[in-house]
């Protein structure tokens, strides 16, 4: 046999970065495009609060609020059962993703009738509003369906493209729009997101719907329904319970304190959101390593590795949320703009929040390690009657400072439920016992 020779450090450089370049990494395609979207979301949120000032600005919380409950309504009865039967099957077929969309299109009108009851209960809201709102709402779920979708087939680079053409294009049609008005309104801003995000999806529509225009009899919807349900009906009630604890809270500041107050606390959030994307991007390797960390190490490993991770995680997370709350009025001014310095005491609190999630996230993660979401469930139920029940003395007390203080005050009794649920398990009778529940 004759050896070898190994190629040059430079032409094995040179080799990787074609393969790289042909093929990424599914997970780097994966977070590039979660900094697409949740970037953009970000920067048209401070555009909106720049460019509609901060009354209108709490106009447009209250439309993405009530938006907000339609869209994880969508995604507990379509795509979080979608890619979990794709995760279980390897694929999905041609004409399990038409009908996919075909249910998300569906979907959207008893969503559209949410928005529309949700909204007008408010008494600030014009029909134009309405309707910009909808279309908002119909636009997102359809890009978010086909999002998943291409990621689900392999195709994230196309998701990727997607996603980059919307945001590359909402700032060139706000852009004409200022020129040919010289002023932009909620209700022109939420229709240019509409507008972009259905332009940008609309091939993406036509590519994944093609089965059904070949062939309508393909239509499955029941037998799709058939096999949504088991998975989706612990998920809806996970919905009602987060909308309630945190969204119905804002709704209900923004109707009592005014659209100005919604929109000094929607400035707040905007800003603590940037660390809560450290939070989410966490959930593509932290229940996979604490799963394994249980099934090698058992009880005692799991909870190694959840302290060490919480250390990890907790160092830089303490150092930017320090970094935002410490100067708060000169974040929020020099990001939103003078008016909403007023708000430095809701980002402050709101900072607080994000430590308490972060800690109880590792719980969370404790117990689906253990394949025990109930009690995950469970919190959530109480960190909902807590602040539901906290809300309008704090109100009445601190305003709108108040509304994001019972926020807090639900997170802080989710993380003691989940703690107490901890050290029962920890008990040997005591966790046969919760696993016989």
């Amino acid at each position: 046999m004759h050896d070898t020779a190994p190629l040059p450090l430079g032409e094995r450089l040179r080799l990787r970065a074609q393969k790289f370049v042909r093929r990424p990494p599914a997970a780097l395609i994966s977070l590039a495009d979660q900094g697409v979207v949740s970037g953009f979301g970000f920067v048209s949120g401070i555009a909106a609060a720049r460019l509609l000032g901060i009354v209108e600005f709490g106009h447009f919380a209250m439309i993405l609020i009530v938006i907000s409950f339609a869209q994880g309504l969508h995604n507990a009865l379509i795509t979080a059962p979608m890619m979990t039967l794709a995760g279980a099957r390897g694929s999905i077929s041609r004409i399990y993703g038409a009908n996919i969309l075909i249910a998300a299109f569906l979907l959207s009108v008893p969503g559209a009738v949410f928005v529309i009851f949700a909204l007008a209960l408010s008494g600030q809201m014009s029909p134009a509003a309405l309707t910009a709102a909808c279309a908002l709402m119909l636009a997102q779920n359809i890009q978010f369906t086909l999002r998943r979708l291409l990621f689900a087939r392999g195709k994230g680079l196309r998701a990727l493209g997607m996603d980059l053409a919307r945001a590359a294009g909402f700032p060139l049609a706000a852009g004409l729009i200022w020129l040919q008005h010289g002023a932009v309104g909620v209700n022109g801003f939420v229709g240019m997101l509409a507008l972009t995000s259905l332009v940008t999806s609309l091939p993406f529509m036509i590519w994944v719907g093609r089965p059904l225009l070949r062939d309508s009899a393909s239509v499955q919807l029941g037998a799709l329904s058939r096999r949504h349900t088991p998975i989706a009906r612990w998920l809806l009630p996970i919905v009602f319970v987060t909308f309630a604890q945190e969204q119905l809270v804002w709704m209900v500041a923004g109707s009592s304190l005014g659209l100005d107050a919604l929109g000094g606390l929607r400035a707040a959030q905007y800003l603590v959101g940037t660390v809560l994307i450290l939070l989410s991007a966490t959930e593509n390797v932290l229940p996979v390593r604490a799963a394994r960390a249980h099934s090698e190490g058992g009880e005692e490993a799991l909870r190694r590795y959840l302290v060490s991770a919480g250390i990890r995680l907790g160092a830089p997370i303490v150092a930017i949320l320090a970094l935002l709350a410490g100067p708060a009025e000169l974040w929020l001014t020099l990001i939103f703009g003078s008016e909403f310095a007023a708000y430095a005491g809701c980002l402050r609190i709101l900072s607080v929040g994000v430590l308490v999630i972060l800690v109880r996230d590792l719980a969370a993660h404790y117990f689906r390690a253990k394949q025990n979401t109930r009690v995950i469930f469970e919190s959530l139920g109480v960190s909902m009657v807590v602040s539901l029940a906290v809300v309008v003395p704090l109100m009445q007390y601190a305003g709108v400072t108040g509304a994001a203080a019972a926020v807090t005050a639900g997170h802080i009794a989710s993380l003691i439920y989940l703690a107490a649920a901890m050290r029962w398990q920890s008990r040997p009778v005591m966790g046969w016992l919760a696993r016989a529940r």
